[in-house]
């Protein structure tokens, strides 16, 4: 099979996958992490830390469905959302009204 077939394969896979959806990510660990790790005497550890704490998420997500099943956990999960789309509506229009009474001087 090749090259492709091997261990570089998954690797280039991931790459791209990573590069695609999550582009910010890359800015984040390249841009950020990279330099502050260099320049850190445990900066080693910071692309793990940044690893768990990425992963963490998606590794919870897929535990609660497969502890609660799929249909239980997406339910769970629309009364949550909603819950966290008001919440983050209430923060953005309370950061609002601050960013204009700070601009303005009010």
């Amino acid at each position: 099979v090749g090259t492709w077939g091997g261990l570089l394969g998954p690797l280039a896979l991931g790459g791209v996958y990573g590069l695609a959806f999550c582009p910010t990510l890359f800015w984040l660990f390249f841009g950020l992490l990279l330099p502050l790790a260099l320049a850190s005497p445990l900066g080693f550890l910071l692309p793990g830390v940044f690893a768990l704490g990425t992963g963490l998420p998606l590794g919870l997500l897929l535990l609660l469905f497969a502890r609660l099943g799929r249909g239980q956990a997406l339910k769970g999960m629309r009364h949550l959302g909603s819950a966290l789309l008001r919440g983050a509506g209430g923060v953005f229009v309370v950061l609002g009204i601050l960013d204009t009474v700070l601009y303005w001087n009010l």
